[in-house]
């Protein structure tokens, strides 16, 4: 067996072989059919539900508008993007980190003798090759977009070096050369990614705090400073996206090269007109960095695994575990609540008890939220962002508007969450005694005064900030997207207050539905655990994208759907608060 040297023998192995055994044998071996079902399961979902989507966002990526909204992307926002990513996953990693083993293997193997980077390998390589499929998915919807967009090549001169380089229009599609070096370079990067989880999991604040810095500041350089592009991971990607991309505002260093303007790329933001006269030649040498910097960042991930504590392993485990348990019996609120994070601070802040009754329950939501600040930076950060891009889709194309409109509509629904505390204890107190003379109806309407200021106030100013940004026309450019995101906010309090109230799962649901493809109940479960969530997408998203185009009628349509749900959302309560 092996010492503390790290060094893993061929008796290591053996062991490690004879524990995962006795786990299968616990667990219930699956049987050859067993796995093949589960084999072609897979493939009919890939087939049935998977080709569908990935057809559907390349048709919609080559349309006219989506095109141009795509060939407008910078290298400096793709850089920024990847240090936003790289950032997300650094700080989820104490949440959900890359090595989430089952509790047993934590218990019976992870606390063994054996080196941890032997038993705790497998996790790992199954989240890397995780991000690995998911870089490479999006990074080939794109890049195949970018090859079926019709148009002609340009044949833009570079200099003397434009004769041998491989020169891509600045309007014009781009070539197969282009997609592959990107998706090349997306899976080095993705190695990156995985490596970065596994520090956020890991490493001390300290270590976590650097690399989030280290990537914000990247990130925001390569934006800023198209030279910085030059010398990080997160700018390597983005040259890798000009020549895929194509546009006006595409650099890569061969352009450099070939034209010897060296200092305008270190021109503070972007080097005036520079752009324009240079072609895009495809440049390897991004991709090739990228994939030896991630293989390189993989030797760090031995002593990574081998510094994981086994308490916190086996809390993430546990509660991982929970999560799965409650999704699969349809409690999906109660998922949920397992991943909320526990106060960490705050506790001897004082509750000041006089005024109105609402403004006693602001207050005390406001304690609570300092309680955990993590989680309500986080909240309050992706509600601003949603607002942004409320207001920067009012500039969009009609065909490209809901690609922004959509997303942000849902992230704004989930965001105001962190703020709805008061709300779901409101709802909680349904049924039982009354407490100082308070009913819950009362409870909720008061604790839906903090998500509603939070989504006015902190969404407004990331609404106006998104409308200014963008480049809209009209004299109504500035009040129009403001007024609608005002709407939005109340309507999407209303719709977490609707969610809140929905009670236990009806025992109705659960009854078998048999179909000529099987059993049809789990589709009603989940219809009836995501209808707040289809609502904000469809009713929510939706007409943010109309709301340009017919303002009158989408504010209708809204006002309208608001008032139905709230009466339901109402409806709920009443019916929690009778006595069983």
């Amino acid at each position: 067996m092996s010492t503390g040297s790290g060094r893993i023998t061929r008796d290591d192995r053996r062991i490690l072989r004879a524990g995962r055994a006795v786990l299968a044998a616990r667990d219930g071996r699956p049987r050859v059919t067993d796995v093949a079902f589960v084999v072609y399961a897979g493939l009919l979902v890939a087939l049935i539900v998977g080709a569908p989507l990935v057809r559907f966002a390349v048709l919609g990526l080559i349309e006219p508008d989506a095109a141009g909204v795509v060939a407008a992307v910078r290298p400096g926002a793709v850089a920024l993007l990847s240090a936003i990513a790289t950032i997300v996953v650094v700080l989820g990693g104490r949440t959900r980190g890359a090595v989430v083993p089952r509790p047993a293997a934590v218990q019976f193997l992870a606390d063994s003798p054996l080196p941890r980077r032997l038993t705790l390998r497998r996790p790992f390589v199954a989240s890397a090759l995780a991000l690995s499929g998911l870089s490479v998915l999006v990074a080939g919807v794109v890049g195949l977009s970018r090859l079926l967009v019709p148009g002609e090549r340009a044949t833009v001169s570079a200099g003397a070096a434009a004769d041998t380089a491989s020169v891509i229009g600045m309007t014009g599609p781009t070539v197969p050369a282009a997609v592959v070096a990107f998706v090349i370079g997306a899976v080095g990067f993705s190695l990156l990614l995985a490596v970065a989880w596994l520090l956020g999991q890991h490493g001390s604040r300290r270590t976590v705090a650097a690399v989030v810095i280290v990537a914000g500041v990247g990130g925001v350089l390569g934006l800023l400073v198209p030279g910085m592009l030059l010398v990080s991971p997160w700018g390597w990607l983005g040259l890798l996206w000009s020549p895929v991309a194509g546009g006006v505002e595409s650099m890569v260093l061969g352009g450099a090269l070939a034209t010897g303007g060296w200092a305008g790329l270190f021109t503070w933001g972007g080097g005036g007109g520079w752009f324009a006269s240079v072609g895009v030649p495809v440049s390897w040498w991004p991709a090739v960095a990228l994939v030896v910097l991630g293989a390189v960042s993989l030797l760090l991930v031995p002593r990574a695994l081998d510094g994981l504590r086994s308490g916190p392993l086996l809390d993430q485990a546990l509660r991982w575990q929970r999560v799965g348990m409650m999704l699969q019996s349809g409690d999906a609120s109660g998922a949920v609540g397992g991943l909320r994070v526990s106060p960490t601070s705050g506790r001897r802040v004082p509750l000041r008890m006089t005024g109105p009754f609402w403004l006693v329950v602001l207050r005390r939501s406001i304690v609570g939220a300092r309680r955990t600040p993590g989680r309500v930076a986080l909240g309050s950060l992706i509600l601003a962002v949603s607002g942004a891009a409320v207001g920067l889709s009012f500039g969009l194309p009609d065909g490209v508007r809901w690609m922004l409109a959509v997303p942000a509509a849902f992230l704004a629904y989930l965001a105001v969450g962190v703020w709805c505390d008061a709300v779901r204890h409101g709802v909680e107190s349904a049924g039982t005694p009354t407490l100082y003379g308070r009913s819950p109806r009362s409870l909720v309407f008061a604790g839906a005064v903090a998500p509603l200021l939070a989504a006015v106030v902190i969404g407004g100013v990331g609404a106006l900030l998104g409308v200014l940004a963008s480049a809209a026309p009209g004299g109504m450019t500035l009040l129009q997207p403001l007024g609608w995101w005002l709407l939005l906010a109340v309507w999407i309090v209303v719709l977490r207050t609707f969610d809140a109230a929905k009670g236990p799962l009806p025992i109705l649901l659960l009854m078998p539905v048999p179909t000529p493809f099987g059993d049809a109940s789990s589709l009603n479960v989940l219809l009836w655990q995501s209808d707040a969530i289809l609502l904000a997408l469809l009713v929510g998203g939706g007409l943010t994208a109309l709301a340009p185009v017919a303002p009158g009628a989408a504010v209708v349509l809204l006002v309208g759907v608001l008032v139905i749900v709230a009466a339901l959302g109402f409806a709920r309560l009443l019916k929690l608060s009778r006595p069983a």
